[in-house]
């Protein structure tokens, strides 16, 4: 708290009064609103990057002690508009950020093997998990609500699985004999909260920015907002601005197949609730797989 109120004063702002979102605090000063947030690593080369890259689509923070614990932003209001739009505005975003960032390395194959045996272990465990919890929920006389909701998908979870195993050898197959691979700067954690419409769009929140494979975006996306977006015209509007190439395709078709683990042990309703929505954005995946996978084959 001591080094929260030095700061405030090294920039003469005097708090009247503090609210709390999430992980950051909102400051109500004599000069305005500002956020208050924890650093977790320094961003002055990110901003210069992306600076440089021509992608001023970012919310720097004030210049602080490299030692500070704090950052401190300036708070952008949001303009209020439907939460579809604002995904489609998210989008074009995302697109232009890889646009403006991409490049080809030389492929690091010890991180390709990685991620096909780590990912291959997960797919194998989850058969096996949800192969297992069958069986002790086809030994109850009476089944629960959730455990009936449950054992009905159990195809559609195995059916996604194969899928996503599938879709993980094509991958494997041609990432073992490529020479480059394609990356950018990658945000990581592309939620509606972390988007801020004014004049232009701005993301915020760029704690886990990395250079890394593209489709990462796109995923966090798919993963960490509302399963009511229409997905396929989403990402139809992202492949528009920045074709995926077949690889990474594969790749993020693999990670979006993949189901959750559910665990049943919680109180009734709510683990109800779970499933029908692991289940329900899952049908999202699958209907974007195969629409995508359709006019792949038609194009071929």
């Amino acid at each position: 708290m001591i080094e929260e109120r030095a700061l405030l004063e090294r920039f003469h702002l005097r708090p009247s009064a503090y609210h709390i979102l999430k992980n950051v605090k909102i400051i109500d000063t004599n000069d305005g609103k500002f956020v208050l947030k924890r650093k977790y690593k320094e961003k002055k080369e990110l901003y210069a990057y992306l600076k440089s890259r021509g992608f001023p689509y970012y919310c720097e923070s004030f210049e602080t002690d490299e030692k500070s614990e704090y950052e401190l932003f300036p708070y952008l209001e949001d303009i209020t508009s439907p939460k579809e739009q604002k995904a489609q505005d998210i989008i074009y975003l995302m697109s232009l950020l890889h646009n403006k960032t991409c490049y080809y390395r030389e492929t690091d194959l010890n991180q390709v093997k990685k991620f096909y045996e780590e990912t291959r272990e997960r797919i194998q465990y989850l058969f096996q998990y949800y192969d297992d919890l069958t069986n002790v929920i086809l030994k109850h006389v009476y089944l629960s609500p959730s455990e009936y909701l449950l054992v009905r998908n159990l195809s559609f979870l195995f059916d996604n699985l194969y899928g996503a195993s599938t879709m993980l050898e094509k991958w494997y197959e041609i990432m073992s004999h490529k020479k480059k691979e394609r990356v950018a700067m990658v945000h990581h954690n592309l939620s509606l909260d972390h988007f801020r419409k004014q004049d232009v769009g701005y993301f915020i929140s760029w704690d886990r920015a990395s250079i890394d494979i593209p489709i990462y975006d796109f995923f966090s996306f798919f993963e960490l907002n509302d399963f009511s977006f229409d997905y396929i015209a989403l990402f139809d509007y992202y492949q528009s601005r920045f074709p995926l190439l077949e690889e990474e395709r594969l790749q993020l078709f693999c990670l979006l197949l993949i189901p959750k683990k559910i665990v049943l042990k919680k109180e009734e309703q709510i683990a109800t609730q779970e499933i029908d929505q692991v289940l329900r954005k899952l049908k999202k995946a699958k209907d974007l797989v195969l629409k995508e996978n359709q006019k792949n084959s038609q194009k071929q």
